[in-house]
């Protein structure tokens, strides 16, 4: 569990705190009102905070010395004070604390909080620093290493290419200008081959100010240019800002490729991103890729006899049912209403046929209940291979074989005409 060491004095300002970090997730909160409480608070024989939240001015500690126990223990730290002083500021950034803000508006606190928000998801993220200097480059692994993300380092065009095609989890990627060979220009036009500026950013950088580079980096797809002897404030904040921007497309492309109500794919997402990574798959001797249409049998019944909340619910269950019945790399759609898609792959007939009824007996073993009421689903399915033919028309056999199990009886799995 995720542990925040609060160090506050003022009683207003710690109940604040203490409300913002339960609204980012952090529940486990251990506070201390001076410097002996917060040794007493570490010495404790628990699992130390991976955080630490401390103002400067302390009864028993008031020139910072807080920062120096958190540092000692190696707990990340945030300083929110109100201590306006550029020397103390300069002096613990130069410490190597997270982040130095002031306690001068109500924005700080939300500023706190989704800082906050993102530490707890920059582990996951990658930052790639591309420089051929290595002491620069160095440097600023070391500044962008404060807010946790994960740092790859390249010092050449090429070896920067090579470690953003092995690691998927690179958003941003930091970029000297200046380079013997092939230099950040060369790099960006390449990366821009392959990747839009909505999944990788670039960030440009230099030591010389030249703003015609600046001007051509900015039209060939950087998303932005910085100075290499900016502020790791600044930097900081401009990487911030740039992956804002790239987990905002995230979340609207999701929004639009998913559907509302279950969570899964929708039939745009398979119609327009899926088929792309499917007609790649390649199915070893005896597999072949599948496609399975289901339809809930009776659902305007259900609907119309128990509501609408209880047709929403069934959906749902259905939903995760057949997010079980799939493997890790196969698609899950919802097409509208009560159709769903179901995409396998590279597996044998048998494999198939034995999943999907598998899943016929487990909806019949897992009734619906809500409210009082319970219901026993049931569906219908067709199954058609995908092999030497398109998608739509393997859709279309499926489509027949699933009216065909409607027609004779329903609850049925038809793989054949």
């Amino acid at each position: 569990m995720q542990t925040t060491l609060l160090v506050e004095d003022a009683a207003f300002f710690e109940k604040a705190i203490v409300k913002k970090l339960h609204e980012v997730g952090r529940h486990q909160i251990m506070v201390a009102r001076n410097y002996a409480e917060a040794e007493s608070c570490l010495d404790l024989p628990i699992e130390e905070p991976d955080l630490a939240l401390v103002d400067l001015t302390l009864p028993d500690a008031p020139d910072g010395e807080i920062v120096d126990l958190c540092s000692a223990r190696n707990i990340p730290t945030i300083v929110f004070t109100s201590r306006f002083d550029p020397k103390t500021r300069s002096k613990m950034l130069n410490k190597g604390v997270i982040d130095y803000v002031l306690k001068d508006s109500p924005g700080s606190l939300n500023y706190v909080a989704d800082l906050i928000r993102k530490l707890a998801k920059n582990p996951q993220i990658g930052i790639l620093i591309l420089d051929d200097a290595t002491v620069e480059r160095e440097a600023i692994a070391q500044i962008v290493s404060k807010h946790l993300y994960r740092v790859y380092q390249a010092s050449s065009t090429d070896e920067a290419l090579r470690l953003l095609k092995e690691h998927t989890d690179i958003k941003l990627v930091l970029s000297d200008y200046f380079m013997p060979e092939k230099d950040g220009f060369d790099f960006l036009k390449a990366v821009r081959r392959t990747h839009s500026p909505e999944q990788v950013g670039v960030i440009g950088m230099s030591s010389f100010a030249n703003s015609d580079n600046r001007v051509r980096f900015l039209k060939y797809g950087a998303a932005d240019f910085v100075d290499k002897n900016c502020s790791p404030e600044e930097l900081l904040l401009r990487i911030s800002q740039n992956l804002d921007y790239i987990y905002r497309i995230e979340e609207l492309n999701n929004m639009a490729m998913r559907d509302a109500l279950t969570g899964l794919y929708n039939r745009r997402f398979l119609f327009n991103e899926a088929w792309r990574y499917i007609r790649k798959w390649t199915p070893a001797p005896g597999k072949d890729n599948w496609v399975a249409l289901l339809d809930l049998d009776s659902f305007k019944e259900i609907n119309d006899r128990l509501g609408h909340d209880f047709g929403d619910e069934v959906l749902i269950r259905f939903a995760r049912h057949l997010e079980k019945t799939a493997g890790e790399n196969e698609f899950v759609s919802r097409l509208g209403g009560d159709e769903f898609c179901v995409v396998f792959r590279e597996r044998t007939e048998a494999e198939v046929m034995q999943s999907l009824t598998d899943l016929l007996d487990t909806i019949r073993a897992t009734p619906v209940r809500l409210d009082g009421e319970e219901h026993t689903m049931q569906t219908s399915i067709g199954l058609a291979p995908l092999t030497d033919r398109t998608f739509g028309d393997a859709l279309k056999t499926a489509d027949l074989r699933l009216y065909k199990a409607k027609r004779t009886g329903r609850g049925k799995l038809i793989a054949a005409d």
